[in-house]
């Protein structure tokens, strides 16, 4: 029985490794024919994809009239950047030099107003002076007549008491006469003195008019060269001013000419450019129509060679879909072919086991043995036959092996652990935290 089965256990393993095989070589078929069908889309699509020469060069050519239009729309911009650049340089320097005059302006009239007044303040001392100086010779005029005055006092008052100590000595008669004669005698060095200290005055009041009158001399020549240099000043910074003022518009005129020029130039070159660009943008229409008239017959011989691929990679599918499900069905037809040999096997063993089962039986009742002795001789005969497992074939020993492993694989186990051991189990303590009551 054991020989049996294990005649059994082996064609159904040749019948698995057979359907394995099978299933390999079908799954390696359909690869193949997938990797074939790939390569042939790839090759359709590649040829899908070719480009005409003539296709290329209208290509070519039309990227190079685009090129061509960029690059003289760059030239043109940069054009109409350095005019405007130019333009407003030349407006720059023109507002710089109105600024610079301005400030020239009014730094001259800042200094001739504060020569003016400089000169005004001169004047106004000068004239302070001169009154101070008139004033003070008036003083002293007054003051030296004042003294004269006093100084004729005081002679007369000697000349009086002499005359009384004269009169006290003499008789009444020549007391009176002496008298008069001294009186008139006092009297005339009194007016000769008031006459020379009036002479003296008036020399001196002659001197210090004259003294005055020379100063205002001085003083008016001064101010006559103060004016005519002032004059003479406003006059050079007039001519200065016209000059400048001249310079400046010079400069103006000049870089408004400039500016003209650049704008004419800038007109010019931004007409030459937009006559330019229009007969680019025309020559880019036109080649741009003609490539996509190209391009259009092109893409209907494209879509019409790729309608023919994909018709003829469809057929070429459905060829390969039917050599492959010939295949699968041949391989069917063989597996089943296998599998009905290895049943036919198996049923063959199967009777000649039951034949030899029922021969056994026969012989049994014809021998008349009691049918369990018989089976545990059997057993035992077998047993000691075998030697055991230690002395087992090695196809029984692997056999061994495969269920402990597929065991091992069912049930959890690692590879090369001895599944008839008992498990081992290992139970650790949670640690549980501890309770407080008085908490």
């Amino acid at each position: 029985m054991s020989g049996i089965s294990s005649l059994v256990r082996t064609s159904s393993k040749l019948i698995r490794c057979g359907q394995t095989s099978a299933r390999r070589s079908v799954y390696t078929t359909a690869v193949r024919l997938g990797e074939d069908k790939k390569q042939k889309d790839l090759d359709m699509a590649s040829m899908a994809k070719k480009i005409d020469p003539k296709e290329a060069a209208a290509r070519k050519a039309a990227e190079e009239a685009t090129k061509r239009a960029l690059a003289a729309k760059a030239a043109r911009e940069a054009a109409e950047k350095k005019a405007l650049e130019e333009k407003a340089a030349a407006e720059k320097a023109a507002k710089l030099a109105a600024q610079q005059e301005q400030a020239k302006k009014a730094a001259e009239k800042a200094a001739a107003d504060k020569k003016a007044a400089d000169a005004a303040a001169a004047k106004a001392a000068k004239e302070a002076a001169e009154k101070a100086a008139a004033k003070a010779a008036e003083k002293k005029a007054a003051d030296a007549a004042e003294k004269a005055k006093k100084a004729a006092g005081k002679a007369r008052e000697p000349v009086q008491q002499k005359s009384a100590e004269q009169d006290a000595k003499t008789s009444a008669s020549g007391r009176v006469q002496t008298a008069d004669s001294l009186g008139s005698r006092s009297e005339g060095a009194a007016k000769k003195a008031a006459a020379e200290a009036t002479a003296a005055a008036a020399a001196r009041k002659a001197q210090e008019d004259a003294a005055a009158e020379k100063a205002s001399k001085e003083a008016a020549a001064k101010k006559a060269a103060t004016e005519a240099a002032a004059k003479k000043a406003a006059l050079e910074a007039a001519a200065k001013k016209a000059a400048q003022e001249a310079s400046v518009k010079r400069a103006a005129e000049e870089a408004a000419a400039k500016k003209a020029a650049a704008e004419a130039a800038a007109k010019k070159a931004a007409e030459e450019a937009a006559a330019k660009k229009a007969a680019e943008e025309a020559a880019a229409k036109k080649a741009a129509a003609e490539a996509a008239a190209k391009k259009a017959a092109e893409e209907a011989a494209a879509k019409k060679a790729a309608e023919e691929a994909a018709a003829k990679k469809a057929a070429e599918e459905a060829a390969a879909k039917k050599a492959a499900e010939e295949a699968a069905a041949r391989k069917a037809a063989e597996d089943a072919a296998a599998k009905k040999a290895a049943e036919e096997v198996a049923a063959k063993k199967a009777a000649e086991e039951a034949a030899a089962q029922k021969a056994a039986e026969e012989e049994a009742i014809r021998n008349m043995q009691d049918p369990i002795q018989s089976l545990f001789l059997s057993s035992i005969r077998s047993t000691s036959s075998a030697g055991g497992l230690e002395n087992a074939s090695p196809e029984i020993k692997a056999e061994l092996e495969s269920e402990l492993e597929r065991l091992a694989k069912q049930y959890g186990g690692q590879a090369g652990a001895n599944m008839t051991d008992f498990p081992t189990f290992q139970f650790t303590d949670p640690d549980v935290d501890p309770i407080n009551v008085s908490e």
